[in-house]
């Protein structure tokens, strides 16, 4: 009886340390909430269905030909200075091999049939594309940042058609998201959203609510825009030398060859004004007398013609951009399809606010210290290169870049935070952060280029620290990650640029034939270290 009674025992402790161990297995893998790496605008190429060619960006193929057609046309231009034969020599040429392929017709959907790489697989099944250890920065920076915290079988690249409509991409983004939780036996995801997939995903927000999405972190998105953009559909193209050559300088990142080249013909041109003179003499002439046949003949029929960029219209350009871009309107299909994500623009902080509520957690990352794209009066707006501070931090007041918001006396515009002691202004007196939508979780980087959280950098520790905290964090939660960080590029490391001493006088990273010069020595330090795995 005794030994029956052992064994009972035995095997009923023997159950219970099983299931034990099964409980404790399943809940720690209930706590490992998957990542979705939301990617941005053009994040890989999109090829021809019917030859499996590249066809955007367009290949060296395509550039050459109309490189080969317009440099004939140019040479039979500066005697005769004939702008009309210009435009008749080249605007077709240029329509015709480069863009008339990622067109869309009358009822909103692409001329031709076009896809992109998808990955319908966690990151782990694509070691060679999406956790390269030569990328560090971009969308496979996030990944392998987000692969180190929570194991690359939990992390996921949404990539997509940036040409189609977000709104049309969130029934994707839902979708994916299903087969991720039924794969991983989660109830919720958490997404990072890289550029354009801050639109995509507030498209999601917008169509199917927050109750999947546990965390979001906005990594320098267009959520509300892009200036650029906007002016272009207005048709205010305006375009400057030297802020052209500094935005060059600047958007070549590691490019060291790229780099120098920029360097020189910005020493140049300070060196020899004339040269400047005739350079922005040929533009203004170019804009003047071809600037709507540009439009008209090239611009309208295809960017114009691509819902994802009227996405890109920032809220307060939209109906403008709208009468403006086309002399006839729009085509009344895409018509529709802008005026499905302007609404969800437009109300973008009610639906974060509700996700909030709801209990998702969000996160902004914002970048400044570089000139946008430099085709608008709008070219001296701070920005990561590309989306202006203002757009991707929800609402942040910026300095012109070169300049400070007033020194030491400035104040702040106002804030949205509880805690009156909080000083939300960067002490490089650049960014006032007391406007944005969400000044309490948007961090700021100085010198951080667009999408540039570099792998093993700072900013990627805070990415990780974010995916892994317990509870909804701020900007004051952690000593390690103050609002305001300036980046070093060869070094990852960020430097503190919260408090209230507003500093004045401070020279531009990118300004100045010497500062370049050290730019360009700390890129091939940065090279060097690399090449020796240092």
């Amino acid at each position: 009886m005794k030994k029956t009674l052992k064994k009972i025992l035995s095997l009923s402790l023997a159950l219970v340390m099983a299931f034990g161990c099964c409980g404790f297995v399943l809940a720690s893998a209930e706590q490992v909430t998957p990542v979705i790496v939301v990617s941005g605008m053009n994040c890989f190429p999109l090829y021809s269905a019917e030859t499996g060619e590249q066809v955007y960006p367009p290949s060296t193929d395509r550039i050459m030909s109309v490189v080969k057609t317009a440099v004939p046309a140019l040479i039979k231009f500066l005697p005769s200075k004939d702008w009309q034969t210009l435009g008749d020599d080249l605007f077709e040429e240029v329509y015709t091999e480069l863009f008339d392929i990622i067109s869309f017709g009358d009822d909103a959907e692409s001329l031709y049939s076009l896809y992109t790489d998808l990955f319908p697989e966690s990151v782990d099944h694509y070691p060679e594309t999406l956790l390269n250890e030569d990328a560090d920065e971009d969308e496979v920076g996030l990944i392998r940042t987000a692969a180190d915290a929570v194991g690359a079988e939990n992390v996921y690249f949404f990539n997509y058609d940036w040409r189609k409509s977000p709104m049309d991409h969130a029934d994707d983004l839902k979708a994916y998201i299903e087969n991720v939780k039924k794969e991983r036996n989660a109830d919720q995801v958490m997404i990072i959203a890289s550029s354009m997939g801050g639109a995509v995903t507030n498209a999601f927000l917008a169509k199917y609510g927050s109750g999947d999405l546990k965390k979001i972190v906005y990594a320098m998105t267009a959520f509300q825009g892009v200036d650029c953009v906007g002016e272009l559909f207005c048709r205010n193209l305006e375009i400057n030398t030297d802020y052209l050559l500094d935005y060059l300088f600047a958007f070549q990142k590691g490019k060291l060859d790229m780099q120098i080249l920029m360097a020189l013909l910005q020493t140049g041109v300070e060196l020899a004004p004339q040269v400047r003179d005739f350079v922005d003499a040929f533009i203004t002439g170019t804009l003047d007398n071809l600037g709507d046949r540009a439009y008209n003949e090239i611009m309208a029929k295809s960017f114009g013609t691509l819902p994802g960029l009227w996405a890109m219209v920032p809220a307060d350009y939209y109906a403008n951009a709208k009468q403006t871009l086309f002399e006839e309107g729009l085509p009344k299909a895409l018509e529709a399809k802008t005026d499905s994500y302007y609404a969800a623009q437009t109300h973008a902080q009610n639906m974060m606010n509700t996700a909030i509520e709801k209990g998702t957690d969000i996160y902004l990352f914002s970048s400044y210290g570089y000139l946008p794209a430099p085709f608008s009066d709008k070219a001296r707006e701070q920005s990561d290169c590309l989306i202006e501070t203002s757009r991707s931090s929800g609402g942040a007041v910026t300095a012109l870049w070169g300049e400070t918001l007033g020194g030491r006396d400035y104040q702040a515009v106002g804030t949205a935070c509880a805690e009156a002691s909080h000083h939300h202004v960067s002490n490089d007196g650049i960014v006032d952060a007391s406007t944005c939508m969400f000044p309490e979780q948007t961090w700021f980087f100085k010198y951080n280029r667009h999408v540039g959280v570099p792998y093993g950098s700072d900013t990627g520790k805070l990415l990780s620290w974010l995916l892994s905290a317990d509870s909804y964090v701020t900007v004051y939660s952690d000593e390690r990650y103050p609002q305001f960080m300036s980046l070093n590029r060869i070094t990852g490391k960020c430097t503190s640029l919260t408090g209230s001493e507003i500093r004045t006088g401070i020279l531009d990273q990118d300004a100045g034939f010497f500062v370049r010069l050290l730019i360009i020595l700390q890129t091939l330090f940065s090279t060097i270290i690399k090449l020796l795995g240092l």
